[in-house]
């Protein structure tokens, strides 16, 4: 069986269906599959990863991309046709949807089977994201056209049970379509990392700097943590659109010396955040499709405090391996960060059940071969 996995932005980019997407493949390899990555990102992947460029749209900016002209996708599928047939692919893995309609066009001549892995919200309005009419609307009707497409998929493997469940609920059989953690594969689960005694509880929060990612809440309550006379040092990690406005806020809150705004990072000083903080927050105001985030934090031992929305709910066990919260509320963020101020011993307790978790959960061995069952419903020879 010979698979052909397509993506639009890795390993140009790094969110988080790019790097679950780097561990599926180190995992599907442990399995004796070596995947033909189709993409049209021009950079190199540091990887052991076989990568075949496709068509020009690499020196297309990448908001074009997201949006998914009607034109552009015409050009993609002839690019992706040509390079299915040249490389004699049995099935198409589409790995994120931005790219799902010029896929569904190519293969309709060939008929190989379609898997789509779903890592998006659906049926949440654009504008909730704060996106200003007219591109809010622009984006629904893109979302539209990529459930039309999703319909036509020979399988679609949901990020979480929260997105099966919306997917089946707009129509999709729920004999095609399978919730597997593509989004949270994690490669390397190891011990805790020591944390040692203090006074100042220590917080990370990561993720692209956009307004429903919630960075403001954290902010608020490390101000109502401080105000309470509870010493709070907090790290804010990733960029995007909302990071002029957060800094502005961190400054009339008069958190400079509280809140550190640590902009992109390369995964190793990542690593070093998750090993320094003693608490992840995923603040999120909208519901997470999945929440990579919270199960990296948790691979490495740490509690996690998110929203009670979405994805979240299935990788934070409340109570266990961290807390939920209302999303947009404040004062149950601080209320809560003051739990484990006042009952250290938690975090040891919830960072070894979050780390167990990983290994139950979120195995990368799992998951890969989850995946493979798919490929082989669809093309067992």
């Amino acid at each position: 069986m010979k698979v052909g996995i397509l993506t639009s932005f890795y390993p140009e980019i790094h969110g988080g269906a790019e790097v679950s997407l780097a561990v599926l493949l180190d995992g599907l390899n442990k399995f004796g599959l070596d995947p033909v990555v189709f993409t049209p990102s021009r950079r190199r992947s540091n990887n052991n990863v076989r990568i075949v460029k496709i068509g020009r749209l690499g020196r297309t900016p990448k908001i074009v991309r997201l949006l998914g002209f009607p034109g552009l996708n015409s050009i993609f599928a002839r690019s992706i046709s040509k390079s299915l047939k040249e490389h004699r692919i049995d099935l198409l893995h589409v790995s994120d949807t931005y790219a799902l309609r010029a896929a569904a066009r190519a293969v309709s001549q060939s008929k190989i089977p379609i898997v789509l892995s779903f890592h998006n919200n659906l049926n949440v309005p654009n504008a909730s994201y704060s996106i200003p009419f007219p591109l809010s609307s622009w984006l629904d009707s893109r979302d539209k056209g990529v459930l039309e497409a999703t319909r036509k998929c020979s399988f679609t493997i949901a990020t979480s049970n929260y997105i099966a469940q919306r997917l089946i609920s707009a129509g999709l059989s729920p004999a095609l379509v399978r919730p597997i953690y593509i989004g949270g594969a994690i490669s390397l689960v190891g011990r805790s990392a020591p944390r040692s005694e203090r006074t100042t509880m220590r917080i990370l929060c990561v993720g692209t700097i956009q307004y429903h990612k919630g960075f403001q809440n954290m902010a608020l309550a490390a101000k109502k943590l401080r105000n309470d006379g509870v010493p709070v040092d907090a790290v804010f990690v990733g960029v995007g659109p909302y990071l002029g406005k957060l800094r502005s806020l961190v400054s009339k809150l008069g958190l400079g010396g509280t809140v550190r705004l640590a902009g992109h990072v390369e995964w190793e000083e990542l690593e070093r955040l998750y090993d320094w903080c003693d608490i992840v927050v995923v603040p999120t105001i909208t519901p997470e499709p999945f929440g990579r985030v919270a199960v990296e934090a948790m691979s490495r031992g740490r509690p996690v405090i998110g929203t009670n929305a979405g994805g979240l709910t299935e990788i934070i066990d409340d109570g266990v391996t961290g807390f939920l919260v209302s999303p947009g509320d404040s004062s149950a963020i601080a209320e809560r960060i003051l739990t484990f101020r006042n009952q250290p011993h938690l975090l040891d307790e919830m960072g070894e059940r979050a780390l167990e978790k990983c290994r139950v959960a979120f195995d990368q061995r799992m998951i890969a071969g989850q995946v493979l069952d798919v490929y082989r419903s669809l093309a067992p020879n």
